[in-house]
């Protein structure tokens, strides 16, 4: 779970919560999509994110070209109060994450990313000739009190924006009623993701998973995958999203000769790497928060055995996780057990938004970076907060469609017609109106070094489709 050293501090549920929002992290669209990205992909696509000032094209699945990232301040004036929230010369929206509570600072980065990204569009002229004010609630990581913050951004903002909580679905309910519109960074739970209200910016849904980073390890290690091995946390969603997994790995041609559930506070993963040693397993996936994947991993390297493959989701893709696992958590050279002995053992991580070693080749990551230092100097981008700043430029573009008569209703509206978001290159092209994630993906591999990119040599790759899972 979540880039921080302290995870060991949530209880067995609230990691679990957590770690609901990673697990289809690989990125996922039906078919073809259009969207904002160049670099190589299985099916040609054309179109990109249109704003007022400037546009994106190019394929599936790469970088950001032609246009500018500037979305303008909408060419009209203000429309005077037009609904809850909404004054003359003000737009007040409400962000809700998991910032104190049993792991203080859970979800801060999007609060932080929330207050860089209105910064940034109040620098530009706001929306109409409106300033953006951002009201940020605390729910604690707890059910009751994500219910009482929705309930008060229902009555005192016009949007929730950039939201991050791992108990998401105790407010569900009472967005949907009252009517706000909800653009969430990511959504944890099938209530709050299902909700009618709810438009994520990675709009990732309980009965969908991607295919795509399943199907690169399938072209590249199809020896591996025929004995593949699977580890979940047995809490929360997490067994489900496992099963899903496993499932949707099976029909693409894995064979999984060991699976097995492991308690969140588990300590000692030899028995595990034992088993798997015994059955020659050589491709493992673990769907966990990092903390018990270093574990897993420490276990492996103890008993000088390493599967050929292994493959992470993106909670991996954090400096704590590198520091923790040391040596363990980096691909091994050749020799990774008795059996593989002139074999490389890469430890891959898949990833559906730009790397950051490359943000200088992202325009749009950059702002993210730049104006979060102004806001909250020393603070440390992640992934979370990449997806609340995605969130709060998806309102930008959203209200800016609408213009000065801004009216919730007429937000849904136009959020329903936006069908390719990706933020201009910070992260793969998802489909808003129908809330569906996109089918792309890229690998690094974790070296000594620390995160280096794998494949594809640029962007992302947009293979296989959005596979239903239920």
């Amino acid at each position: 779970l979540l880039a921080t050293a302290c995870g060991a501090r949530l209880t067995a549920a609230q990691r679990a919560a957590g770690i609901g929002a990673l697990t289809k992290n690989g990125g996922s669209t039906t078919g073809s999509a259009t969207g904002g990205t160049t670099g190589a992909t299985t099916g040609s696509s054309t179109g990109g994110t249109t704003g007022a000032t400037g546009t994106t094209t190019g394929g599936a699945a790469g970088g950001t070209t032609g246009g500018a990232n500037n979305l303008g301040s909408g060419s009209c004036s203000s429309g005077g109060a037009t609904d809850t929230g909404v004054t003359a010369n003000q737009i007040t929206l409400a962000t809700i994450a998991d910032v104190s509570g049993v792991q203080p600072g859970l979800f801060k980065s999007a609060w932080q990313a929330m207050s860089a990204v209105t910064a940034y569009i109040n620098s530009q002229g706001g929306i109409c000739g409106r300033q953006l004010k951002d009201l940020q609630l605390d729910s604690q990581a707890d059910s009751t009190q994500n219910r009482a913050a929705v309930q008060q951004g229902c009555t005192q903002a016009f949007a929730l924006v950039g939201s991050m909580s791992a108990f998401d679905d105790g407010g569900a309910s009472v967005g949907q009623q009252c009517g706000i519109p909800d653009i969430s960074a990511i959504t944890v739970n099938a209530a709050r993701s299902t909700a009618s209200n709810v438009y994520p910016a990675y709009p990732v849904g309980p009965n969908y998973i991607n295919t795509s980073w399943g199907l690169q390890i399938k072209q590249r290690y199809p020896d591996a995958i025929k004995k593949s091995a699977f580890i979940t946390l047995n809490a929360g969603a997490s067994v489900q999203n496992g099963n899903q997994r496993i499932k949707a790995l099976t029909k693409l041609g894995y064979t999984f000769v060991y699976t097995t559930q492991v308690q969140v506070v588990e300590s000692n993963y030899s028995p595990y790497v034992q088993a798997m040693q015994s059955k020659g397993v050589e491709f493992i996936d673990m769907l966990a928060d990092y903390q018990s994947i270093v574990r897993l991993q420490k276990a492996m390297q103890q008993a000088s055995w390493f599967p050929q493959v292994r493959v992470w989701d993106s909670v991996a893709y954090s400096p704590a996780y590198l520091s923790q696992g040391e040596t363990a958590v980096q691909s091994q050279p050749p020799g990774c057990n008795d059996v593989l002995k002139n074999v490389p053992c890469p430890a891959y991580v898949f990833l559906n938004t730009a790397l950051f070693k490359e943000a200088s080749s992202n325009p749009e990551l950059q702002l993210y970076l730049s104006w979060l230092q102004r806001v909250a100097p020393g603070a440390q981008p992640d992934y979370f907060g990449m997806y609340a700043w995605s969130a709060g430029r998806l309102f930008q573009k959203a209200a800016t469609m609408v213009g000065a008569k801004l009216t919730r209703k007429a937000l849904f509206s136009a959020l329903q017609s936006i069908h390719s978001w990706n933020d201009f290159g910070l992260h793969i092209a998802h489909d808003i109106g129908a809330k569906r994630e996109g089918n792309c993906t890229l690998y690094v591999e974790i070296k000594s070094s620390g995160f280096v990119r794998a494949f594809p040599a640029s962007g992302w790759t947009c293979t296989g489709n959005l596979m239903k899972t239920s």
